[in-house]
């Protein structure tokens, strides 16, 4: 099977939307499978749908790669919410809506609640989205893996505080699904109350082991995804082929 090379980029975002559209272009030197991006990295302030996909087709032309767009607080026929799309093979997709806006920014007070979307194909990968907090409601995830992904990703913005905690369940969910999951951070971006989120964007194998760890600088670093290594875990673990078996009716009954 073949391997996946994904761009993970990370940085602080800029006032204008431009000017983070061409920071994420500029950092990313080699060639890739694909570029993932993290919540929020164009504006954090909602944006009409229709500018979000502009910009998400022109990052992917520019580049010429497929691109996981990060989330993004957009105006959809008068509803606020929080969208994911990826450009894929030169299609557009949306890939995410988050579920649960957060409480703790205070999401709640104006975002709409979005849907759960499958996970989509890349190269014969199939990566499930979960937008930020989502990554804390372990049902989702499950939801993701009995549907086939073979990788979660979590584009995000968390704070300094929260980090150990958000690097701790990306690390759980990838071992208790077999899968590879991916936390996508902005660096030094402030929240309304002032807390600054701190970058540590990170990749954990479907074994539970850290393949990188970024520190809080704007960057993007290449990681190359090996399929093979299912084999290995699967050998060893039965949790996936526990939870197609034993679980998925009542996933199925109770989430989907």
């Amino acid at each position: 099977m073949e391997k996946l090379k994904i761009t993970i980029v990370q940085f602080r975002r800029r006032p204008l939307i431009d000017e983070n559209l061409w920071t994420a272009i500029s950092l990313i030197k080699n060639k890739t499978d694909i570029v993932a991006l993290s919540e929020n990295w164009l504006s954090n302030k909602p944006i009409d749908l229709n500018d979000y996909i502009y910009y998400v087709e022109k990052i992917g032309n520019i580049l010429d790669t497929n691109v996981l767009a990060g989330i993004q607080y957009v105006n959809d026929n008068g509803y606020i919410k929080s969208v994911g799309m990826a450009y894929i093979d030169k299609k557009l997709v949306q890939n995410c809506e988050k579920i649960n806006p957060s409480k703790a920014v205070g999401e709640r007070n104006h975002l709409t609640g979005g849907k759960y979307i499958k996970p989509i194909k890349v190269n014969n990968w199939y990566i499930g989205c979960l937008a930020c907090v989502d990554i804390f409601y372990p049902e989702i995830s499950r939801i993701h893996a009995l549907n086939s992904a073979d990788i979660l990703y979590n584009p995000a913005s968390i704070s300094n505080e929260s980090l150990a905690l958000w690097h701790s369940v990306l690390q759980t969910r990838a071992a208790e699904n077999v899968v590879y999951s991916i936390g996508v951070n902005n660096t030094n971006t402030k929240y309304p109350d002032n807390r600054a989120t701190a970058g540590g964007s990170i990749v954990f194998n479907p074994h539970g082991d850290k393949i990188v760890e970024l520190g809080s600088d704007d960057e993007a670093i290449d990681i190359l995804l090996d399929y093979d290594y299912f084999d290995y875990v699967k050998n060893r673990w039965s949790f996936k082929d526990d939870l197609i078996k034993k679980y998925s009716i009542f996933y199925k009954n109770n989430f989907l």
